[in-house]
């Protein structure tokens, strides 16, 4: 599991969350000396993405409201044109997108 490694290598709170995230998202699949090296650099590069929007944005994804307005301003957190809800963990379009590049975040695999 990524989270593993990440523990192993000294990961901080927020990097460790990602990590968690990571392996939600990949099946717990990642055994991170047995991945290519074209592998490794995208998740690092998701990882790294991941880890700065949940550090940014910790507030909102920790919140349960799904929508807030006040004063005739509105904000709705979901999923949306750039961020996807897949199981349970919000994350950017293009850090999912370029993860599944992967191919180790289908089920079937």
């Amino acid at each position: 599991m990524y989270s593993i490694y990440i523990e192993e290598q000294g990961g901080d709170e927020y990097s460790l969350k990602a990590a968690e995230h990571i392996d939600i998202l990949t099946y717990n699949r990642i055994a991170y000396d047995s991945l290519t090296e074209l592998q490794k650099r995208i998740i690092n590069r998701v990882h790294n993405g991941l880890t700065a929007f949940e550090k940014e944005n910790e507030d909102l994804i920790n919140s349960y409201l799904a929508s807030y307005s006040i004063n005739g301003v509105s904000m709705s957190f979901g999923e949306g044109w750039n961020l996807e809800v897949v199981s349970g963990v919000a994350i950017p379009c293009d850090l999912y997108s370029l993860l599944k590049a992967t191919g180790l975040c289908y089920p079937a695999i």
